[in-house]
């Protein structure tokens, strides 16, 4: 080939190149690229705003370690604040006639969870929150309080929930004015779609879990054993309150351009799990016990009382005489 065939290619390859390189930029402009937002330093920064949180994802995927996680980074940084902003407020109330003592630990917890510090949570449940003053076991909480639940779904989820309108009325009345009281409220569920309708209506937030990955290593360059470095969650943060609004503008033909969804990662150095005990439901299921049962399977024999035994040992629908065991 003469050098002028040589120049002539290699001009055609440049300007098909530059083509592509064109087609190719437009079209990523045209398609938004999901990059992952590694969010530890704003909680690192800021104290979690005030709210209503649910974390959500199935068993295991690590919403209750999240909770824990996102309570035990606000503690390190903000726990000081957070008590010095509440004192502000009770020292003007007792000024007026009140005698409030501020508790030392501004973060109350369904399982106990020691903070970086060394000192546990105080304890609270789902049933004793609420706006105070119209059921005994609500727990007056002081201004600024970080508050953390979990399985709140099954709570929301049972004939108790259903059937106590008063308490209902409380909860939510608390979660419509948690704000007005600068309380922060973090629940976990498995099942955002069993949590109370009008509580999913005033969540101003919801974190899907996506996965979780705990990193080992050697802490000291010589040291033979690996330990629990750091944990990792990776998740979609909504904001739900604002992405329901903006779909009802959107039912209206009105386009609202703000980004209520983004993903996420979280990082909590150390080891979390020792921080909580992650079977604090265990004493359930030795709640009444005497001893462990033992029931033998029954012979699949088709003889009158063979049948009779099967059947009732293993109903297809739940009776009082499924209980009469043989």
């Amino acid at each position: 080939m003469s050098i002028n065939g040589i120049i002539i290619a290699g001009a055609c390859g440049i300007v098909a190149l530059i083509a592509s390189y064109a087609i190719l930029r437009k079209h990523f402009r045209e398609v938004p690229i999901e990059r992952t937002n590694t969010v530890t330093d704003e909680f690192i920064d800021k104290p979690i705003p005030p709210g209503v949180y649910i974390i959500v994802g199935p068993q295991g995927v690590g919403k209750t370690s999240f909770m824990n996680a996102l309570i035990s980074i606000d503690s390190k940084y903000h726990g000081a604040q957070r008590l010095q902003m509440a004192k502000v407020e009770i020292d003007k109330l007792n000024d007026i006639g009140y005698k409030l003592t501020l508790p030392p630990c501004p973060y109350r917890t369904r399982s106990k969870l020691f903070l970086p510090n060394g000192k546990p949570t105080y304890h609270t449940d789902i049933s004793q929150f609420g706006l105070p003053g119209r059921r005994p076991e609500v727990q007056y909480f002081p201004p600024f309080t970080v508050i953390g639940c979990d399985e709140i779904d099954s709570f929301m989820d049972c004939r108790e929930w259903n059937k106590n309108a008063s308490m209902k009325a409380d909860i939510i009345d608390g979660f419509k004015y948690i704000r007005h009281h600068d309380l922060v409220f973090l629940g976990d569920a498995q099942n955002f779609g069993k949590v109370d309708a009008a509580v999913r209506k005033l969540t101003t937030d919801v974190i899907y879990i996506l996965s979780k990955k705990d990193v080992y290593g050697k802490k000291h360059r010589f040291s033979r054993k690996k330990t629990l470095l750091r944990t990792e969650w990776e998740f979609i943060w909504v904001k739900h309150q604002q992405a329901e609004n903006a779909a009802s503008l959107g039912e209206m033909g009105i386009e609202v351009r703000e980004k209520n969804a983004r993903k996420c990662k979280l990082i909590y150095e150390g080891n979390i799990y020792s921080q909580y005990n992650s079977q604090s439901g265990k004493p359930y299921w030795y709640r009444g016990i005497k001893q462990f049962s033992v029931e033998k399977h029954p012979e699949n024999v088709l003889s009158p009382e063979g049948v009779e035994t099967y059947c009732r040992q293993n109903a297809l629908n739940y009776d009082g005489s499924a209980q009469e065991k043989q």
